[in-house]
């Protein structure tokens, strides 16, 4: 996934413990750190060097939570392809936990599923 911002996420914070961009497949927002969403997607963000806007992409891995002690699945291709063409966009947001253990959330970034199961479906 691609996506801009106004600001320069990578460097808001002088140190921080972990980052990523966080993404719920079905309508649990709850992006809290202590929450398990049960379909959601992960991926850790670089930055895109350009000169005139702050370009960001994240290789986002799917998991389903099984409720079984951690258990989880990955679905690729047409299981994945599957969950996002029931759904306009899937909600997203960008959460950085800083060492002084307070965790930053970006808004919320609705992206749309078309793009993506377009770009399953190339692979």
């Amino acid at each position: 996934m691609r996506f801009t911002s106004d600001v320069a996420i990578l460097d808001l914070f002088k140190s921080s413990i972990g980052q990523g961009l966080i993404c719920a497949v079905d309508d649990d927002l709850d992006f809290a750190v202590a929450h398990q969403i049960k379909r959601s997607g992960y991926g850790l963000v670089e930055r895109i060097e350009d000169d005139s806007v702050y370009k960001y992409k994240a290789d986002v891995i799917f998991r389903e939570s099984t409720g079984e002690k951690g258990a989880e699945i990955f679905p690729e291709g047409e299981v994945l392809s599957r969950w996002l063409t029931n759904r306009s966009y899937i909600s997203c947001v960008f959460r950085v936990h800083t060492t002084t253990y307070k965790t930053y959330f970006s808004n919320v970034m609705r992206v749309p599923t078309g793009d993506l199961v377009r770009a399953i479906d190339k692979k």
